[in-house]
């Protein structure tokens, strides 16, 4: 049995427990207010503070700060998973990153106490998306075993768009240094390479590794250059395209625009230069190639005039000629003079036809040709011109015929006659051979080709040969081993198109020192070879009234007595107003008009449009020292009723004048 306490002990009991429970509530009031200080701290901080349940890995609290970053409310950020609340990228990282974190956890040497930052992307309540930095730890119980994850998570999404952004513009910068096709550098002021980009390796032939850390002084022509462009920099503070030569690994030079600025540091304080290169190079070869072509158009207008004038002149030594023929009897000792006078003037015009073929520019048409014929006549010409070269033909007398231009096969033939020459300076000896071959499908394998019958052309000098690099460019254009200004590089590249344009081919044989061998294969034709037909037609007559219109008064006086002798009626102007004049007053009786092309102050083209207007239905025939091309082929299609090239002889005439007359 206990004894009850007195009443003093009880009274003592009470005082001690009103003491007791007095602390207990001072604790519980400041409990309240860390608790109350801790949660204004965590409720007010603008990162989502949250733990994580670690059994099911759901979210067992949320900060306020969940609806200012995400826009959802605590509640409802709470009803949704990890899952959820993540893009499905970052979803699958997290949980990668956390699992593996997890089963190191399980093993001694992992730090179980350890944080652990990774950046994730939100899903926001809106739909948009938010970076943030994620901070975790991982919380145990008193036996270490994992209960809850409580971590951060700070909106990093400016500065990983900045970062993005900054990324961005390196990589666009990167790139444009990696694919420009100019090159670019960095130097410091001594001139050493910090950067040089893939197109300045290409460029001068040096490898990365041989440039940066290099200095830039070896890829300049000279060291005044560089002296020169520093003088200029330092005045100007930058240079823009300044033409300056370089010179690459193997010592070729190039022409370049330079354009440059001074390199600062953060401090504004001079580390070096930066610039951009542009090889010129071709293009400076291309401007020279362009006034060379506009040079030769010049030259090809030239001996197109004097080709006009020149057929002019044979016009009328021919008529004359023709004249003296019609009146000489065949057995009269100046007969056969004039004969040779007759064959030297055809000669003269067909000198002036290469001239306006030269001058017209490009105009061909293929024949069956004989191309022993070309040989003989193109080594004959090229031997007037080189007195000092020997010339040695060896043509296949049953050399098979072949379907070409024959303009452009005598520029090909001359063109490797001339690229010959220029081998041998001194002198020397140049073989031209004829063949028939058989090339097997095997031999034209790399132009697949079936092969078949070709007729072959070779061109050898004894001059001073090339070696195989050379061999390897000689048909590119614009390339040339003759110093500059002395060459286009165009010749061969002309030679290579033109046998390309025939379905022929070409090699070359070469050793320095020994000469070349230039070979041209081209298809034979089983045609037989188009010949001159000499006409024993007679002269055709007529009565009919013809107006003949000339500035040169040598030529309608000419004209008229070869018109007379053929029994025409003859009415003669020597001007376009004159022309017009005349048929103003006689159209009536005038049966047709041969019209010159070419006259001072009203042409034959303004003459012809004049007579249309007169009489839509005259017959005009033009007459001219050019060729048909140009404004003569114009005129045909305005209602010209036919063409006639000066000079022409009494046949000729008599037969276009039937052709036109009727």
């Amino acid at each position: 049995m206990v004894d009850k306490p007195s009443y003093e002990e009880l009274i003592h009991r009470i005082r001690d427990f009103e003491t007791e429970n007095s602390k207990i509530r001072q604790d519980l009031e400041q409990v309240k207010r860390s608790e109350y200080k801790f949660r204004m701290m965590i409720e007010n901080i603008p990162d989502i503070i949250w733990t994580l349940s670690s059994k099911n890995f759901r979210i067992e609290y949320l900060s306020p700060s969940v609806e200012t970053m995400l826009g959802y409310s605590v509640e409802e950020a709470q009803q949704k998973s990890i899952k959820e609340m993540l893009t499905p990228a970052s979803f699958g990282f997290a949980a990668r990153y956390f699992t593996d974190v997890i089963e190191k956890l399980k093993t001694d040497s992992f730090n179980p106490h350890q944080t652990h930052s990774i950046e994730i992307e939100y899903l926001c309540k809106d739909g948009a998306t938010l970076w943030v930095e994620l901070t975790a730890k991982p919380i145990f119980d008193k036996k270490g075993n994992l209960i809850d994850i409580i971590g951060v998570s700070r909106d990093v999404s400016q500065r990983i768009i900045a970062e993005k952004a900054l990324k961005k513009s390196e990589e666009r910068y990167r790139s444009l240094f990696e694919n420009s096709r100019d090159t670019i550098y960095i130097t410091t002021i001594a001139g050493k390479i910090i950067e040089f980009n893939p197109a300045g390796v290409e460029l001068f032939g040096y490898s990365r590794d041989e440039m940066v850390g290099s200095d830039i002084i070896k890829i300049y022509n000279t060291p005044d250059d560089r002296e020169k462009f520093q003088e200029t920099i330092r005045e100007k503070g930058y240079v823009r395209d300044y033409e300056i030569r370089f010179k690459k690994k193997d010592g070729t030079r190039i022409d370049c625009l330079l354009t440059s600025t001074l390199w600062y540091s953060e401090n504004s304080e001079i580390l070096g230069y930066q610039g951009i290169i542009r090889d010129i190079t071709d293009q400076k070869r291309m401007i020279q190639q362009l006034q060379q072509m506009q040079k030769m158009e010049a030259i090809g207008t030239l001996a197109g005039g004097i080709a006009h004038n020149f057929n002019n002149l044979l016009m009328t030594i021919q008529g004359n000629t023709s004249l003296m023929l019609m009146k000489t009897d065949p057995t009269h000792p100046h007969y056969k003079k004039l004969r040779i006078i007759e064959q030297h003037i055809q000669h003269g015009s067909d000198l002036s036809r290469q001239l306006l073929g030269f001058a017209r520019g490009g105009r061909h048409e293929s024949k069956t040709i004989d191309l022993n014929v070309i040989a003989r006549m193109s080594s004959k010409i090229f031997a007037t011109t080189k007195k000092e070269l020997t010339i040695h033909t060896n043509l296949d007398d049953s050399l098979l015929p072949i379907n070409a231009d024959p303009g452009q096969i005598e520029q090909t033939l001359l063109n490797l006659l001339v690229n010959a020459s220029q081998a041998m300076p001194d002198g020397g000896d140049i073989f031209i051979q004829t063949q028939n071959v058989f090339l097997d499908q095997y031999q034209l394998a790399p132009y697949q080709d079936e092969g078949g019958q070709y007729v072959m052309i070779s061109v050898t000098d004894t001059g001073i040969g090339m070696d195989k690099s050379t061999q390897e460019k000689i048909f590119e254009p614009f390339f040339t081993t003759k110093e500059h200004g002395q060459g286009t590089g165009l010749g061969l590249s002309s030679v290579y198109g033109i046998v390309k344009n025939h379905r022929g081919y070409i090699t070359v044989y070469s050793e320095p020192g020994k000469g070349s061998t230039f070979k041209i294969y081209l298809p034979a034709s089983d045609k037989l070879p188009e010949k001159e037909k000499r006409s024993t037609t007679p002269l055709l007559r007529g009565t009919e009234t013809i107006l003949i219109v000339d500035d040169e008064p040598m030529l309608t006086e000419t004209g008229e007595t070869m018109l007379k002798e053929l029994g025409y009626h003859v009415l003669t102007a020597n001007s376009g107003q004159a022309a017009i004049a005349t048929y103003t007053q006689s159209h009536r009786k005038i049966d047709l008009v041969i019209l010159d092309m070419i006259m001072p102050k009203m042409s034959g083209s303004t003459t012809f449009n004049q007579l249309k207007i007169l009489d839509p239905n005259v017959k005009v025939l033009i007459s001219s020292g050019y060729s048909i091309n140009g404004q003569a082929s114009e005129l045909i299609k305005r209602g010209s009723r036919g063409f006639i090239q000066k000079p022409f002889n009494m046949l000729d005439l008599s037969k276009k004048l039937r052709e036109v007359l009727g």
